[in-house]
């Protein structure tokens, strides 16, 4: 008796810590929201995509990809903003959207709204969309249903991690590819392969998330996949030529290739194996930072390589499991890959939380360990070295970038102990 009663003494308390955690977690991310919202600041990269639809508005998409319309539309809007001391500097870096013109046909529309008024009205709606979409999925995917506190309890959970919070102070757009992510699951699970690589052609709008899972699908011969897949890029591929013309095709390819006055990628804040390499070179003045780096990427997809050995059951949960891992493989592994990017995520944990498939601790650290670990390094600075130097708040980014990559990498490592948990014999993929 004595032994029943500290174990649920020990969980009470555990349950007291987390609940403690998250409250705080939640009151972070408020008032950081509330921040952006009293300072009448914009993300820096909706900045950039107001820029280009100001631009496609006014001249057409083929001149959203030159850099000196991009220089002049950002700096007049940082003026009307009150931001003179920034447009009085001739060195003023380009927030540059080196996205297919399909993508970029909202921002048309939204950029006849004043920049600080389109910025909150793309926030709320990408608030709206987001929120609405994690509640049916969940519903979508969940069939025998949970209770309405586990459901609320989760969609908070992930409404309030890392990569959510900066997609909308920056005003990024990965709540599509969120979109994109979670339907490319459903009907998976429904057995519709075409479907889902439709919705896996949205991923084209930022194609390194791709950099593994199409090579995969062409080894494994997912034919009906990849055809959905070929399906959406197509039509993408041919709607972004329709409206910029090769002339601007060409622009984009230009802008991937050339980085001269743009705006730095900051690869030292990222949540890759780049991350790593660039901040041990900063810090060592060396470039031994890349071998580790190379190391780490090669370890990485020869884990892949273990994962993808044996192929689950079409839309089982092993197989979305499978997606899980090599999509946080993706993320460690891909060249240009920053927090909210991590969002793709969110509907594989839903997913693996309402099925049981993921202790539900490792979810819960996923979601929240960013957040308490910024909470700390804030306090840090406030109390413990008094002011908030430039030297201290450096640090914060880069501590974050590389919580982001080790989190990542708890999970997909996860989904590596899932899959040898599973019985050998497995059905070939049908996809």
């Amino acid at each position: 008796m004595n032994q029943i009663k500290v174990g649920k003494s020990s969980t009470h308390g555990i349950e007291y810590w987390k609940n403690l955690l998250l409250f705080a977690v939640i009151c972070s991310f408020l008032a950081n929201i509330l921040w952006s919202l009293g300072s009448r600041t914009v993300g820096g990269d909706f900045l950039g995509y107001w820029s280009v639809g100001k631009i496609a508005d006014q001249k057409g998409f083929s001149e959203t990809y030159t850099l000196e319309n991009l220089r002049i539309t950002q700096l007049e809007a940082l003026e009307r903003l009150g931001y003179s001391e920034i447009t009085d500097e001739s060195s003023y870096s380009i927030m540059p959207v080196p996205y297919l013109s399909f993508f970029l046909v909202p921002f048309k529309y939204l950029s006849r709204i004043e920049l600080i008024y389109s910025y909150w009205t793309w926030t709320l709606l990408n608030l709206a969309i987001l929120i609405g979409y994690l509640v049916f999925f969940l519903r979508k995917t969940n069939p025998e249903g949970t209770s309405k506190i586990f459901d609320l309890r989760l969609i908070i959970l992930m409404l309030i991690s890392w990569p959510v919070l900066i997609n909308i102070i920056e005003g990024q757009v990965t709540v599509f590819l969120l979109v994109c992510a979670g339907e490319f699951i459903r009907y998976s699970v429904a057995k519709k392969p075409l479907l889902a690589g439709i919705w896996l052609g949205g991923m084209l709008l930022k194609p390194q998330l791709l950099f593994l899972v199409i090579p995969i699908f062409l080894i494994k011969r997912n034919w009906k996949l990849l055809g959905g897949f070929c399906i959406a890029s197509g039509m993408i591929l041919l709607t972004s030529v329709s409206l910029s013309g090769f002339t601007g095709f060409i622009g984009l390819l230009n802008l991937w290739m050339n980085e001269s006055g743009i705006v730095s990628s900051a690869p030292r804040a990222m949540m890759n194996w780049r991350m790593i390499g660039a901040n041990i070179n900063a810090f060592m003045n060396t470039s031994l930072g890349w071998v580790i780096t190379g190391l780490g990427m090669v370890l990485t997809i020869l884990a892949v390589y273990v994962l993808i050995r044996r192929n689950p059951n079409f839309g089982s949960p092993a197989w979305v499991m499978t997606m899980l891992g090599i999509f946080s493989a993706t993320l460690a592994i891909t060249w240009h890959s920053h927090a909210h990017m991590a969002m793709i995520l969110i509907p594989f944990l839903i997913y693996a939380s309402i099925h049981k498939l993921l202790p539900e601790k490792i979810i819960f650290l996923w979601a929240t360990t960013s957040q308490v670990t910024y909470i700390g390094l804030i306090i840090i600075n406030l109390f413990v070295f008094s002011l908030m130097t430039i030297a201290n708040t450096n640090c914060i980014p880069k501590v974050i970038g590389f919580l982001g990559l080790i989190t990542n990498l708890i999970i997909f490592i996860s989904t590596l102990k899932y899959k040898e948990s599973q019985p050998e014999t497995l059905v070939e993929c049908a996809g």
